[in-house]
């Protein structure tokens, strides 16, 4: 009975509940409806708005592409021809591509893209005065931009160019601004711009202080990289008598393998990161113990282990013989003051996958002899135009 008692108290509450609904709903329809006929107005609103964008945006991008084949067919007749009457129109014919793209709209980076590529015409025309405004447009409509990064530069090749020491002052500022940024190839590339506008200004000293900054920087991260490439090698030496070890035991009966190991860790803990120091002293003690390990696996001890630790040792030579050998003879060239000629070896011992590159280092390394084989560099001219 007082099942049947709540069940009817349920109906009855669900009864009820309809018929506040149903109320609710006729009291307040136009309401209702009104908000849902928003609703409905805004996606629609949305949806076209949507594919508006997305409708311009697909046609800036094909005015930019124009454009941008436009501009590559006057800077390749610039390579081949020079500054001819058909090298100039095809310029003034991507400025005014470039800024048809500006003026019908687009995605920001199109149009951050098309501002910086017009004023590069413009550069190119040697109409600096109307490139510096231009590239300037650049940063202050989209400072955050890739493009903006290069307008900067920008503005001070255009300075370099007028050539007088005013502007060529305006563009060491604007060199100096750009090389605080977050490094980057054209950070860095600011430094060697700075010491051409020193030069050009026959200071001799700014000029080989800034080129010395890429050669210092670029000699640091080689040293980076051979430490880098030495401790990986250090961990698959280690990995080699670790294997041994677990096959034949920890063998303290050769004096030589004992000696060199224990300088090896003992070097690794000293904590100069001198990982190339640590790699010769892990490979001669496993130089050293090589002949007994062949001699085990020959004389019948054949088990999983024992092929494991083979395996390794064969992994680390292969790895390790051209490494240490030509690091070696970087380091007697570098002892001798040979730098180039150990740089010749360094690079084939570790990967040059960094900042500044060799590029950048070779032009600054260049500037700095060139100016210290002058007899008299303030009767020398200036450098020519930049690229």
């Amino acid at each position: 009975m007082a099942r049947k008692i709540r069940r009817q108290v349920k109906e009855d509450k669900f009864v009820s509940t309809t018929a506040e609904i149903s109320v609710f709903l006729n009291k307040h329809w136009k309401k209702i409806a009104g908000a849902v006929a928003g609703i409905i107005i805004l996606i629609g609103f949305f949806l076209l708005y949507y594919k508006y964008t997305t409708g311009r945006n697909e046609n800036a991008a094909r005015r930019l592409d124009k454009a941008r084949t436009t501009f590559t067919d006057a800077e390749s007749g610039l390579e081949s021809a020079g500054k001819t009457e058909s090298t100039i129109e095809k310029y003034e014919n991507a400025i005014e591509k470039f800024r048809e793209v500006t003026e019908k709209g687009g995605h920001s980076y199109t149009i951050s893209e098309a501002l910086f590529y017009s004023a590069k015409c413009s550069y190119q025309l040697d109409r600096y005065d109307e490139a510096v405004t231009a590239f300037q447009k650049v940063i202050n409509k989209y400072p955050k931009s890739t493009f903006a990064l290069y307008a900067r530069m920008g503005i001070g090749q255009c300075y370099e160019q007028l050539g007088d020491d005013e502007h060529l002052r305006k563009a060491i500022r604007h060199y100096d601004e750009l090389s605080r940024r977050p490094e980057s190839y054209i950070t860095l590339s600011a430094f060697i711009n700075k010491g051409r506008c020193h030069e050009k200004l026959k200071e001799w000293d700014q000029a080989i202080a800034a080129y010395k900054i890429i050669v210092d920087k670029f000699k640091l991260n080689v040293e980076l990289a051979i430490q880098a490439k030495s401790k990986a090698l250090v961990q698959k030496a280690k990995d080699v008598i670790s294997k041994y070890r677990a096959a034949l035991g920890k063998d303290q009966s050769d004096p030589d393998f004992v000696k060199f190991l224990d300088e090896a860790v003992a070097r690794e803990k000293d904590g100069q990161e001198q990982w190339f120091e640590v790699l010769v002293l892990y490979d001669k003690a496993i130089f050293s113990r090589k002949e007994y390990w062949s001699q085990q696996k020959a004389s019948g001890e054949d088990s999983q282990t024992l092929q494991d630790a083979s395996n390794a040792l064969k992994d680390y030579e292969d790895l390790s013989s051209n490494v240490i050998r030509n690091m070696r003879w970087g380091r007697k060239y570098e002892s001798q003051g040979e730098w180039e000629n150990a740089l010749a070896y360094y690079r084939r011992a570790a990967s040059f996958d960094f900042l500044p590159g060799m590029d950048l280092y070779q032009e600054s390394q260049f500037r700095i002899d060139w100016i210290n084989s002058m007899e008299k560099p303030e009767q020398q001219s200036a450098i020519g135009k930049t690229s």
